[in-house]
This record gives structure tokens, sequence and C-alpha cells, in this order.
């Protein structure tokens, strides 16, 4: 667990010395407006500051919108399900997805404090990557203006948009993950999970013809799948996986290396193909999973 005051301590040296713009990469089509990184890092201060046990909610304003991602789990809140009126609607694709929005000061005192204490003390502040902003965008229906970071926890990766001219929280929500990023592992350390995701279509290809959530669906299903044959394996190698998209059908490609146990892999190819994915809207989509199976990690 992270020291509140060595973590203020931290954020205030960064603030102090940070003058140059943190640029971070934006995919296509996305309208992201930098703007002046010393209130990004008041920003990061201020967010640092009411996660901790301080009563001060000059963060807070009248109204919050809580994003879909987040809804589906605090929609079932008991606190939160007190806060009457604020339905909200995004448009995402073809769906219609719910969300919520506080009408006044109190109620969104409500949703913080539900969420400082799912963050606890043990969290980051960053800004958002690609996969963060690619959800982001489809569902708000404006330009991205920072100041706009992350608090990444163990579990969950919440999004907070924040004004700039006040520096009050506008928007709450929580960011799916696709867990593409390398786990990062001890040296030498044996591990059975995925090992990298890889996407063969462009930003663009992949906004017109999938979803996030179709994508995070069959990762989810398929990494289930493969933990609970495999988690105890003590045979070693990798699984390669190819998923194809169409219109009408879906293509699944199956590679082993190693010595991965036979029957398992057998069982593990009958029910992924079992599945019920997702197919694509129109072009097809294509990506790869690896996994190790009792293995090392031969990424850096």
């Amino acid at each position: 667990m992270k020291q509140t005051t060595l973590l203020l301590l931290l954020l205030c040296i960064n603030f102090s010395f940070a003058q140059d713009k943190e640029t971070i990469t934006i995919p296509k089509g996305i309208v992201y407006n930098y703007c002046d990184p010393k209130v990004v890092e008041k920003a990061k201060k201020l967010i640092a500051q009411y996660l901790s046990n301080s009563d001060n909610n000059k963060l807070l304003q009248n109204t919050l919108i809580i994003g879909p991602e987040l809804w589906k789990r605090y929609k079932d809140n008991k606190k939160i399900q007190a806060i009457e009126k604020g339905r909200v609607e995004f448009h995402v694709d073809n769906l219609i997805i719910e969300g919520k929005m506080s009408q006044d000061v109190e109620d969104t005192k409500i949703i913080w404090e539900e969420f400082k204490n799912e963050v606890a003390q043990d969290f980051t502040i960053r800004k958002a990557n690609e996969q963060e902003l690619r959800y982001y965008w489809s569902v708000i229906s404006f330009d991205i203006d920072e100041p706009l970071l992350i608090v990444e926890t163990k579990e969950h990766n919440y999004i907070l948009n924040i004004l700039k001219k006040d520096l009050k929280l506008m928007w709450l929500d929580e960011a799916p993950r696709l867990k593409t990023e390398k786990t990062i592992a001890e040296k030498g350390k044996k591990e059975t999970r995925i090992e990298k995701i890889k996407l063969l279509n462009t930003d663009e290809e992949l906004k017109e013809n999938t979803s996030l959530e179709d994508i995070k669906f069959i990762l989810d299903r398929t990494n289930l799948i493969f933990e609970e044959l495999f988690k105890t394996s003590t045979k070693s190698g990798r699984i390669f996986i190819q998923f194809e998209l169409k219109k009408d059908t879906n293509e699944i490609r199956y590679a082993v290396k190693d010595d991965i146990d036979e029957e398992l892999m057998k069982e593990f190819e009958k029910r992924i193909n079992n599945e019920k994915f997702p197919n694509s809207k129109k072009d097809a989509v294509k990506f790869q999973i690896v996994f190790i199976v009792n293995s090392v990690s031969d990424m850096e």
C-alpha cells in the first residue's frame, strides 16, 4: 500500500519540475486538445489529495456523469441507487447504453465516496493510452479536452475528465481492460497466461467493423476457457490463435509450439469453436492471441 504522505510528496515534486508537455499517441480520427502542462499536474495533485482522507471536495460540482462501463457496476450500488434522477443514455455504434448524471453536489459526493473507497490508497495517475482514448471517444459526443486522466488500480482503470477552466470533475468512467500490455513478472519465472495480443487491422478498420465490447468479450471468453484448462498444466509451450471475424461467419486458426498437452488442446479448440462470438459489421477483422503455458515470457 502506498503511503499517502509519500504519494503527495512525489506529486508535488513532479508538479514543481514539470515544464514540458507530456504528449501521448492519439488514434486517427480522435480530436484531443492538450492544455497547459501545469494545469494537468495541478489536476493530478487535486485527485491525489481528494482520494486521501481529505474532506475537501473542491474537485466536485453539481453535475457528474457516470459513464456506461462504470455504471454497469455502480447501478447495483445501494447508496448510488438512492440518487433518483439523472438517467443518461449513450449511443455507441448501434447500441443504447445507460449511464447516470448527478443533479446536485450532495449526490456527486455519494458517487465520489464510493469511487474513493474502491480506489483506496493503492493507485497511480497518468494520461490515457490509445485503447482508453478509443473507448472514451466511442461514448462521448464532444472533443476530448485535457485534463483527461486515468486513475489506475490493480483491478480497474478509471477515466476522469476535468474541466480545465475551474478544475471540476465532469466525467467518471471505467476503461475496459483488454490487457494488451505485458504483465511484469519476475525474471525467469514460469507463467501460464496471455503473453501478447496483436491487432491486424488499422484503427479506422477496427472502428468501422467491430467494437471494443465485442473484442473484449472474445478475449475474456477465450482467456476464461484457457485458464480453466491449462492453469495447472505441467507441460510447457505456447498456443497461437488467430481470429478472423467476418460478416456472416468467423474463422479461428490454432497453432502450438513445444510440449502442449494434446488432450487439453483438443478440448480447448472444441470449446472455443462452440462459442458464439460476434461477427464483423462488414469487412474482416483479424487479431492474434499468444498464450504461454508453464513457460517464461520472451517479451522484454
